[in-house]
This record gives structure tokens, C-alpha cells and sequence, in this order.
């Protein structure tokens, strides 16, 4: 079936336009033009002719870039690019290449209610699942809202306002908020999705030398790895569903992986620590990987927590990780 095409005779653009923001959300800066405009997201869905779940994305970008007044160019890499299946595809967002989907937040996105109000936008860094941090203001995102108890959708009125009519607050008493390990570990995944300005207002330590130059695919998908199992030697299924998991979910996973990661190098836990880390997910990364730096990374950690060679497992695929290691 071919897509509607509109000519930009029969599209009329909103009387408001409004620039975006260095490190702004694609879908974040459409919802606050929206809002500006007080045209409900419904209207921009029938602009596009989308019909069902699907959330704008670069196959509307010229629609979009007539009816916002934002240069196609820079419109276009705002916005999250698929290719494959829907089980097995990858996308392309902000720059970044992911090799599976579900890294990407596509149900009930999470906010941090104190950047909302006080910037008045909505962060990219918002939009992984395996990240669950607010860095500026040290806190875990909510994906729920705080009134009505329901998921936080991309179709409410505006950037700061749930579905519900109220607007989005702060748990009144956080339980827990994200330790050192975790604020690092953030900040080393997502420094490239990072404006120059917030990067310069942010003490981080440095990072480990096996994750300096992993790609944001390899770096989320290593996090998995280390923070999945809740128990040792436990087994994951395939089919696990990824794309479902609440920001409940990650900010556990992600607590287990900064934690773990933060060991790593401590002699005295290593072998514990092999018990706990997914092992074929270490395996995924290093025999499909998004680069080489992700591969060799992948390589030194099994190599560090199994002490065994990779290529006496992958037979047929001995010649694809048969490069020197980075870490040897």
C-alpha cells in the first residue's frame, strides 16, 4: 500500500514556530511546538496520515519540516530511523546507530519533572531504556505519572502536563536515588547525546580504558549484560520482553550493572562476579557487533571474567574475531 503523499497546498502550518534546542528530543520538541500551538497530538498524527502507534519518524520529516519551519537537515536526524523487523531491527536516532530496538524507549517515555519545569524541555537522554538517570538532578526518571498512577504518553497536552490534566511532579518521598557508580556510568554512555555546555558543568571520572570508545549499542548492550541476572548462573529467555519493561525495571538493571562494573577490576570478587554477568549477551556483542572497539571490548571481558578464548567457541566465526585485542 503506497503512503498518502500531501502537497503543501493542503497542509496549513501552525501560526507559531519555535526553534529546537541543542540536546532537545525530536519527539519532545514536536510535543512542546504542539503545546505552543494548543494543538492536540492527535492533529499532528492526522497531518502525517499515521494511523495507530506509531510515533512520527524520518519518513515524515518533510511533512514535518514544512509544518514546523525547521530545516529538513536538521530535522531529519532528530528523528528515530528503523530498519529490519520489528524482533530483530535496529534503528538510527540523534546520530546513533542501535543494532536492536529494544534499547529505545518506544512505549510510555520517562521524564525528570524537575528538568521539565525548570528548562522547559525534554532531554534525548530520556529515551534508552537501560539509562533510567536524570545526571543534572541525580535522580532515577518516572515513567508514571505521580496523579493518575497511569504511563506517561507521548499523545498528552503538552511537555509538562499528563493525559490526566495534572501536572507532572517529583515523588513526594523518593526511596532511593542513584549512587556515584551509577551518575558515571551515565554519563560515560550518554556523553554523546550531551550538549557541549552540560558535558562542561559535569565532574565525571574517567572511564574504564575497555569502555572509552564503545559506541552507544555496545555500551547498552554491555550494561545488559551486566545487570540482567538478578542471582547467579541465572538463564534468560529469548524471548524476553524487552520493549514492556517499566523504568522500574531498568533503574534495577542498571543499578546491578554500575555496581558490577564498578568491580569489575577487584580481584578478590571476580569469580563471583562471572556468575552474575550474562555471559551470552557478552557473546551477542562480540559476534554482531556495531564496531570494532564494541568486539574487542566484548573479547577482553570474556576473556577477563570466563578465562577462555572466544575462538575455540565460534567456529564458522573465528575469522570475523580473529583481530589483535585491544587489552591485552
Amino acid at each position: 500500500m503506497s503512503m498518502p503523499i500531501h502537497l503543501h497546498s493542503e497542509l496549513t502550518s501552525p501560526p507559531l514556530q519555535i526553534e529546537c534546542l541543542e540536546d532537545e528530543s525530536g519527539l519532545g520538541y514536536l510535543l512542546r511546538w504542539l503545546g505552543t500551538n494548543h494543538l492536540p497530538f492527535r492533529w499532528l498524527k492526522k497531518m502525517l496520515a499515521i494511523r495507530g502507534p506509531r510515533l512520527p519518524d524520518t519518513r515524515d520529516a518533510i511533512v514535518l519540516s514544512y509544518l514546523t519551519g525547521i530545516e529538513h537537515d536538521q530535522l531529519k536526524p532528530m528523528l528515530m530511523k528503523t530498519f529490519g523487523n520489528a524482533k530483530e531491527g535496529g534503528m538510527l536516532v540523534y546520530g546513533q546507530q542501535l543494532l536492536f530496538r529494544d534499547l529505545y524507549r518506544f512505549r510510555s517515555p520517562q521524564i525528570c519533572p524537575s528538568c521539565i519545569h525548570q528548562k522547559g524541555y525534554i532531554s534525548r537522554c530520556w529515551e534508552f531504556g537501560p539509562i533510567p538517570i536524570c545526571i543534572e538532578h541525580g535522580v532515577y526518571l518516572i515513567d508514571h505519572c505521580e496523579h493518575c498512577k497511569k504511563p506517561i504518553r507521548w499523545d498528552r497536552p503538552t511537555i509538562d502536563i499528563c493525559q490526566c490534566g495534572r501536572i507532572f511532579s517529583s515523588p513526594v518521598n523518593p526511596s532511593e536515588r542513584p549512587g556515584i557508580a551509577e551518575l558515571n556510568l551515565a554519563r560515560w554512555v550518554l556523553k554523546p547525546l550531551m550538549a557541549s555546555e552540560s558535558l562542561h558543568s559535569l565532574e565525571a571520572s574517567k572511564a574504564p580504558s575497555w569502555m572509552e570508545h564503545l559506541s552507544m549499542d555496545g555500551a547498552l548492550r554491555i550494561i545488559k549484560a551486566f545487570g540482567i541476572c538478578q542471582t547467579p548462573y541465572e538463564a534468560i529467555s529469548s524471548s524476553y520482553p524487552w520493549g514492556k519493561c517499566t523504568s522500574q525495571f531498568w533503574r534495577d538493571l542498571f543499578r546491578r550493572a554500575a555496581l558490577r562494573i564498578e568491580c569489575f577490576l577487584d580481584p578478590s570478587i571476580s569469580s563471583e562476579l562471572c556468575t552474575l554477568v550474562y555471559q551470552p549477551f557478552l557473546e551477542r556483542v562480540a559476534f554482531y557487533p556495531l564496531t570494532t572497539p564494541d568486539k574487542e571490548s566484548a573479547l577482553y571481558l570474556l576473556k577477563q571474567l570466563y578465562d577462555y578464548e572466544p575462538l575455540t567457541h565460534f567456529d564458522s566465526a573465528k575469522g570475523h574475531l580473529s583481530q589483535k585485542r585491544l587489552f591485552d
